[in-house]
């Protein structure tokens, strides 16, 4: 990539991201029954989908800081309130925001070693800034689905998070 040459930087993506937790977690104390929608396959209810959310945030900025943490474990089904799931994230938040004031064009590029695959630090930014934007429109639609009310569009446009 040129330097001049037009981009999103990962602090404005995780800007994003917070801004859709806090979105998320606001509708979720509104209206907690949302977080007993069940969303099918492994991952059961609703509040489960978000603790995923945050665990691999979590996961992914403890790899990035070396600490090595363990895997999210699908199977672990452990009933958060509101409040908890919002600290989960802001402790993600808070490794993400750590990790990005200290990492340089170098330590982006450092290759971690996830069993058959192997990534750059860049490449694992991208993929929790993905994830969670991907997971946060899966939760829009299975809240409308159930029949909950529907809120403001969650689209980046709409928040101050970039100019």
């Amino acid at each position: 990539m040129s330097a001049t040459e037009p981009a999103i930087s990962f602090r404005e993506l995780f800007a994003y991201n917070d801004y859709l937790a806090k979105r998320w977690i606001a509708y979720f104390q509104q209206h907690p029954a949302a977080l007993d929608v069940d969303v099918g396959g492994k991952t059961g209810a609703m509040r489960n989908l978000v603790s995923h959310i945050f665990e691999v945030e979590n996961f992914f900025a403890g790899r990035l800081l070396g600490e090595n943490p363990a895997r999210p474990d699908p199977n672990n089904k452990v009933s958060r309130s509101p409040d908890e799931l919002l600290r989960l994230h802001q402790q993600g938040l808070e490794k993400l925001q750590r990790y990005l004031s200290s990492a340089n064009q170098e330590e982006l590029k450092r290759q971690h070693d996830f069993g058959p695959v192997t990534c750059s630090s860049r490449k694992i930014l991208a993929q929790v800034a993905m994830h969670t934007v991907h997971h946060w429109a899966q939760v829009a639609m299975e809240v409308r689905q159930a029949g909950f009310p529907a809120e403001k569009p969650q689209d980046i446009i709409i928040t101050d998070v970039m100019e």
